[in-house]
Order: C-alpha cells, then sequence, then structure tokens
C-alpha cells in the first residue's frame, strides 16, 4: 500500500553537479599540447593550476618518465593476466622497494579504491564492528557497505570525534571481538589531519581497538622517505594494531593502491585472495615503471629537498592569507587548503572568476562537503613559483570581494556556517545592513495575525491548510505530552511596495525522524535503536508546510521582476529562525520536479533537491454519480474497478459520520496506528490523541467508516475509516486512514476505502481530492494523477544522510 519513489543520492548530487558543469568550471578538458604542472589551457585560456594531487610534480619528473618508456619497450602495453597466476617482472622490484621503503609486507593494487576493495572484506569479520569517521574518503564508505549484506556492523562517528569514538568503543567492547575504526590520514577536503597519536593511544587503552587508515593525501610530501603524514606521526613505524593504505598516485607520481600490514598473517589473507587483486587486469608496465623509479627517488635524499621546497612554499601561501579576510576553514601546513563560500552561487561565480582572471582551483561542492558549506579547495604544488601563489592570492582576496558583492553573500554569514570566528577588524568596521526597499517581508506566530480572505485567497484553496485548518492544526499540535507533537507554526508574507502579496506561506518546527523518507527496510533497522532509545536519529527541523499536510504550500507569484527576491528573502529569514530555534534542518517543499528554473535558484542558495513522493490528486470533479465517474475512467481502469472494487462492495456496509463516540474513535485511532505500525515507507511519528479528538470536534471533518455485513464477519467493529477534511474552496482531502488488518487482503478494505472517498467528494459537490502520497499505482487506478514533487534540503552537516548512507543495509523492497 505504501510503495513510494525514493530519493536516490545519484540523482541528487547530479542535479547539483549540473548546474556547474552549465556554468562551466567543472568537467573541463585541458587543452595544452603538453603538461608541465605549473600552468593549464582551459577554454582556449592559460591559467595557472592550483587544482593538482601531485603535491610534488614528480609526474612530469624525467627519470618517471624514463622508467615508464622503458617498462614499455621491455615488457609491452599491458600484461593481461590475473596475478593469481603470474605477476609482471617489475612487480616484484616494486614491492621489494616499498618493503624497503616502510619495513612492512605491502600488497600492491591498482588503485586505492581498489586496495580498499581487496583490504577491507579481508581482514574484517562478521564478529567485528567497524566504526567510520564522517569524513572518511568515499572509497573507503564504498567498500565497507558491501560488508553490511554479510551481516557486519557499521556505524559512523563525527570527523575526529574520539570522545564519541570511546564512548561507542565502552557500549559495543563486550558483542564483538574487535573494532576497527576507519579514518584518513589527511583529509582531501579541508586538508586536516587524523589525530594519529592519539588514534593509537586509544588503541593501547583498549586492546579490541584496530585502526585503518588512508594516507592517500598525505604520501610523498611528509615522512621518511615519503612515507607519508601517519607513519610521520609513528616515527616511522607502522602501529602494530594499524592497517595503512597510500597511494601511488597523486604525490607519488605513478598509480597503484598500497595496503601495508604490521605482519605477515594479515598480509597473507590479503594476497592470497583479495577479491579485485585476484580478478582485476594487472597494473600496466608503464606505471609499474614510474612507480619503481620514484620509489627509489623517495629512497634518496632528493625526497627530503622536494618536501621542504614544497614546505616553504605552503608556508609562504599561508603568510600571505593571514594578511588577508579570506575565510581559511582549517588552517595546517598540509598542501590542501579550504576557502568557505558558503553557498553554490557564490562557489561557482569565484570559481569562474578566477578562471576568467588566469587562476584555476577546485569548486568543493555537495556531497564532498555539505551543501551550506560550498567552497574552494586549493591545493600547493612543487610546481608553483612563489610568484605564482602570489598572484593566486591577489587574485583571490580581489574576485573573493567582488563574488559577496555579485551573489548578495556575507563574509559574515560565510563564517557561520562554517563555526569560524569573525576576525577583530572585520567585527569593528561591519558595514550597517542595507535594507531592500522593493519588498517586505513579515513574520507571525500564528495564522490569526493574517486575515482569513488573504489567506484563503493565496493559500486556503490548495489543501486542508486554510485558514481554519490552519487554526485547528496549531491547537492540535500545542501543549501535547510528546515533545515531537509540540510543533511551532511560523507565516511569512512578502509583499511590494504597493502592498501586493508577492508571497505567502507557512512552516512548522518540529522534532522529526531523519529517516522520515529513507527505505522502510532502513528505517525498520532504526526503529530497533528506538526501542531503547526514542530519540535516536530524531531533530529538529524547520519545514516549509508541516509534517501533517501535503500539497502546494506556498504562493509565490513568478510574474513579478522580482520574485527571486522575495524568495531570497523568505529564505534568509527561514535561516533567522533557524538560529533562533536551533533548527539541525530546514527544507522548502513540493515544488514541481520539472521547474528548472527554481532548480537552479535554490541550489544557488546552497540547498539540494531531494525527490519526494509524488502527489496523487483526483480533478475535475463535478458531482457525478458512481457510474458517470467509472465510465469516464480508461478501459483498463475499468476494469480495475470492475475487477477489484465493485466486486466487493456487498461485502460493506459504508457510512459518513460527522462524530464518533468515544468507544468509535478509540477504535479509530487503534486501526490508524495498525497502519502507522506497518507503513515505513514514510516513517514520521505518531500524532498525538488530541489531534483526533480535535477531528472529531471541528466541523470541517467528517469520517467515513467501513463496516463488514453480518453475514460475513461476527466483527461489528469498523474496519477502515478515513478521515477527511472539507476545506472553504471545496477541496477533499481524506488525511489519514485506518485499517484492519486481519481483514485487510481478504475484502479488499484498502481499494474500497479510497473509492468511497471519491463517492463522497462527489456527492458534496467537490471539485478536487488531494489523495496525498503512497500507494500511487492504486490511486492511478482510480482516476487520480500524480505529480512529481522535489524538495530542497539544507542540514548543518552531512553525518545524518552519511550515517543512514553508509551504515544501514537497503534492501530491494
Amino acid at each position: 500500500m505504501a510503495k513510494i519513489r525514493h530519493n536516490n543520492i545519484i540523482d541528487t548530487v547530479d542535479s547539483v553537479l549540473s548546474l556547474s558543469k552549465k556554468k562551466g568550471i567543472i568537467h573541463l578538458h585541458a587543452e595544452d599540447k603538453v603538461l608541465t604542472g605549473e600552468s593549464l589551457i582551459l577554454n582556449g585560456k592559460k591559467v595557472l593550476h592550483f587544482g593538482t594531487c601531485g603535491y610534488l610534480g614528480l609526474e612530469h619528473h624525467a627519470a618517471l618518465k624514463r622508467g615508464a618508456i622503458d617498462a614499455i619497450e621491455r615488457f609491452g602495453t599491458q600484461f593481461p593476466m590475473s596475478r593469481t597466476y603470474i605477476s609482471n617482472p617489475l612487480y616484484s622490484e616494486l614491492e621489494s622497494l616499498i618493503q624497503e621503503m616502510y619495513k612492512v609486507p605491502a600488497v600492491i593494487s591498482k588503485n586505492c579504491t581498489l586496495a580498499h576493495q581487496t583490504t577491507i572484506p579481508g581482514i574484517i569479520r562478521q564478529t567485528d564492528l567497524v566504526i567510520l569517521d564522517h569524513q572518511a574518503h568515499a572509497s573507503i564508505q564504498e567498500a565497507v557497505k558491501k560488508l553490511l549484506g554479510q551481516g557486519v556492523a557499521v556505524e559512523m562517528i563525527r570527523h575526529n570525534n574520539l570522545e564519541m569514538l570511546e564512548d561507542r568503543i565502552k557500549k559495543q567492547r563486550n558483542k564483538y571481538n574487535r573494532i576497527w575504526y576507519m579514518a584518513d590520514g589527511v583529509y582531501s577536503m579541508y586538508g586536516d589531519y587524523a589525530p594519529v597519536k592519539e588514534m593509537i593511544a586509544l588503541a593501547e587503552k583498549y586492546e579490541q581497538l584496530y585502526l585503518y587508515v588512508d594516507d592517500a593525501h598525505g604520501m610523498s610530501w611528509a615522512g621518511k622517505h615519503g612515507t607519508g603524514y601517519v607513519m610521520s606521526q609513528m616515527d616511522g613505524v607502522l602501529y602494530r594494531k594499524m592497517v595503512l593504505t597510500a597511494n601511488l598516485g597523486k604525490g607519488f607520481g605513478a598509480c597503484g593502491g598500497l595496503s601495508l600490514f604490521p605482519d605477515e598473517e594479515w598480509y597473507n589473507k590479503v594476497n592470497n585472495f583479495g577479491g579485485p587483486l585476484t580478478f582485476s587486469v594487472q597494473i600496466e608496465p608503464a606505471t609499474l615503471g614510474a612507480a619503481i623509479a620514484s620509489a627509489k627517488l623517495h629512497l634518496s635524499d632528493e625526497i627530503v629537498t622536494y618536501q621542504q621546497e614544497l614546505q616553504k612554499r605552503i608556508d609562504h601561501f599561508n603568510t600571505l592569507l593571514q594578511q588577508t579576510d579570506l575565510p581559511l576553514v582549517h588552517e595546517n601546513n598540509s598542501p590542501i587548503f579550504f576557502i568557505g563560500t558558503g553557498t553554490m552561487e557564490m562557489g561557482n561565480y569565484l570559481v569562474k572568476a578566477l578562471l576568467n582572471d588566469g587562476i584555476y582551483v577546485n569548486l568543493a561542492t555537495f556531497p564532498a562537503v555539505p551543501a551550506k558549506n560550498i567552497g574552494i579547495r586549493i591545493t600547493i604544488s612543487l610546481k608553483n613559483s612563489f610568484q605564482d601563489i602570489e598572484q593566486l592570492v591577489a587574485k583571490l582576496s580581489y574576485n573573493f570581494k567582488q563574488a559577496l558583492v555579485e551573489t548578495g553573500q556575507t563574509d559574515e554569514k560565510i563564517r557561520k556556517a562554517f563555526k569560524m570566528p569573525m576576525p577583530a577588524a572585520t567585527l569593528l568596521q561591519a558595514p550597517p545592513a542595507t535594507i531592500d526597499q522593493t519588498v517586505n517581508l513579515k513574520s507571525y506566530i500564528t495564522i490569526q495575525s493574517i486575515k482569513e480572505s488573504d489567506w484563503n485567497t493565496y493559500l486556503g484553496h490548495e489543501g486542508m491548510f486554510d485558514w481554519q485548518g490552519m487554526l485547528f492544526l496549531e491547537k492540535s499540535f500545542s501543549n501535547n505530552k510528546q515533545e515531537e507533537n509540540n510543533w511551532k507554526f511560523r507565516y511569512f508574507v512578502v509583499t511590494d511596495n504597493k502592498e501586493r502579496i508577492l508571497l505567502m506561506t507557512f512552516a512548522a518546527i518540529a522534532l522529526y525522524k531523519e529517516d522520515m523518507f529513507a527505505p522502510s527496510s532502513v528505517s525498520k533497522v532504526i526503529e530497533q535503536e528506538r526501542e531503547l532509545n526514542p530519540t535516536y536519529l530524531m531533530a529538529k527541523g524547520l519545514m516549509l508546510g508541516s509534517f501533517f499536510t501535503e500539497g502546494k504550500h506556498m504562493y509565490l507569484d513568478r510574474t513579478s521582476g522580482v520574485w527571486k527576491l522575495a524568495l531570497t528573502m523568505l529564505i534568509q529569514e527561514l535561516f533567522k529562525e533557524q538560529d533562533r530555534e536551533q533548527v539541525s534542518n530546514v527544507m522548502l517543499r513540493d515544488f514541481d520536479a520539472d521547474d528548472q528554473e527554481m532548480h537552479e535558484f535554490m541550489v544557488d542558495q546552497g540547498f539540494i533537491k531531494i525527490d519526494l513522493p509524488e502527489s496523487c490528486v483526483v480533478e475535475n470533479l463535478h458531482g457525478q454519480t458512481e457510474e458517470a465517474y467509472v465510465n469516464a475512467l480508461s478501459r483498463k481502469n475499468r476494469r480495475h474497478y470492475v475487477q477489484k472494487i465493485r466486486r466487493n462492495q456487498h461485502y460493506f456496509e459504508v457510512e459518513v459520520k460527522s462524530s464518533l463516540t468515544d468507544e468509535e474513535l478509540t477504535h479509530a485511532f487503534l486501526l490508524f496506528k495498525k497502519v502507522k505500525d506497518n507503513n515505513l515507507a514514510i516513517n514520521n511519528s505518531l500524532f498525538p490523541e488530541k489531534l483526533f479528538k480535535e477531528i472529531n470536534i471541528n466541523p470541517d471533518w467528517e469520517f467515513i467508516v467501513l463496516y463488514l455485513k453480518e453475514e460475513f464477519s461476527t466483527n461489528r467493529d469498523s474496519v477502515a475509516v478515513c478521515f477527511c477534511h472539507k476545506n472553504s474552496a471545496k477541496v477533499y482531502s481524506p488525511m489519514l486512514i485506518g485499517m484492519d488488518y486481519d481483514y485487510l487482503a481478504e475484502f479488499g478494505i484498502y481499494r474500497q476505502a479510497i473509492f468511497q472517498v471519491i463517492n463522497r467528494a462527489n456527492e458534496l459537490n467537490c471539485t478536487k481530492i488531494n489523495f496525498g502520497i503512497s500507494a500511487t499505482i492504486e490511486k492511478q487506478r482510480i482516476g487520480a494523477t500524480t505529480y512529481a514533487k522535489v524538495g530542497y534540503f539544507q542540514a548543518k552537516d552531512n553525518f545524518t544522510m552519511e550515517l543512514i548512507e553508509a551504515t544501514f543495509m537497503i534492501d530491494r523492497e
């Protein structure tokens, strides 16, 4: 019954990146005839290159080039065999050199992603627990996801939060043989470090704790023999309970992934049968030749000179940044820097402006960073001269200020998004806020502050949230025992300078389940945890509309030339409300899925698009008889009506009641609870009993009640109850349904109930039925039209989303 279309994270990411691609700042093609590392030709223009992960520029080193050429001439372009049988002759030499660098056994994979897919399943057992750092690289998380299907338990902690890690260890250590904490050595977006020494101290405190660390971005520019940042924190000796992965690409200058083990036992398990290692094609001879040359360079004193020269450039960049007000998100001495822009609009604008000014940097966008923490990632390499770096800072400072003006962003908003303090000088010299005289926004805390005629003209005809309906909701969701059932309503009206209404909407602030639209298989697992911890994965959200209503919750005059300004003003007010009420997430919902102009606007404002369940609407009603209505259906749907609905009508007695007795109401509530308990596809909290009592005494509500006739059942109680609202514009909304599951399948109760809603709406001469969401196919079969809807979501961080994505098994439903 509750089958719905769930959001696909790939579609969400695509919708964000497509906008950047359209603006010409990602998926570019270098046009150079020869690459040297200092610059690129993009769109016909030479630009300085500050986006490489080749931190030492070794990919252009003469020795590595010679090694690659020599390998091709001696061994061809590939060695097309599985390593299970025979390895290319160059493998043994490279393995020997890597072991000399690290002093431990190493498995070499074709790349880091395959290294994780080879190593993680080889060392993790069903008796182990995996705890992911929130910002662990996506390649680790993808490898870990495969363990979920094997029954391995996976959890996640916030980034570098060792207190949270220790808390999980204390709670879980009696359940598992080993607890693995997985993290990066150097994080690829902000360039910050894992607290390696503290992690080892924790592993010494708890013998069950083991460490799996990916140092792909720490390789070569740090550590003795370029063995990486993590090894530099262990004085060059791999910790006894750590598996370390590293990269033969990036700073190393070749390609491949390393898995390093503190003992032969783990090495043998992975090397003997690591899935991708066994079944994938080997590293090409040219790459092996380059890697061998690089390994020899790493074992020489030459690497020390390169590391020192790079560090001078990093220090120079840091010194220059300190002379600006640029919001550097994390101060460090790694070659990775992140300048916050907050919104996608400013991020896109700044990257494009820098490109036009001869500078290339990376746009850092969702999902690598939260949607409200967009920025630019700058990498410093040995190929960047000191003069190049000075140009970068000068042009970055100028274009950053221009971007603030052009996009309406402020330094204060950016720093607030990243939880950064404002510089003292900026605080003292902050310009006064400007007030736009074109539009005016007013906000209210009760519908009673807005004229009933105004509200019903612009919004009241859409659904059950007409003026009286909002009064009903305010009363129903206040003064309840459960915190999640006490909602704060906010109303917003934007007018132009002639007092014409441009925008009208409302929002609810409430505690909600963060898996509300997750697949039911995920919610089922989360609900088990909530039996012990009722507020698990619950957060305070601010949602356009409410968690009860469905439909178009915002009037916006798109014919007005200032509609974007009006919507921007609303969004800014929502963010202020978010701060006042300490809300985690904001969602604007129920936009048309095909509205590209709105999509681009919302992504620019720092929101991500998520698919919502389709809305089901029966339109163009005009008081038909049942026969007339059915005759207007398609041939296929008429057949469905005959076979699945009319055939069962003789089982039922149908009554429409304006109110129920106390006993009937209690029974109706229990039937609704059965539906709620059996429907996790839309997983919200159980509505309070007060709501049902208010429905029972409100003249705008009625009940369609189905009973089984005496000859077919001894059950004299109702088997289905539809809770239906009639609004001021004659729109009929069956908002809730309760059903007895003991009779559901045998008598086709659900189909019968929703068709009786159509009959009743026709009796009342209603113009439209809002059938809500879920059970889309069943509603289409009786004449409903479906409308694809999307929401625009912004979270303070990605933690919960990634926790759900990475740690819960998603079954096919």
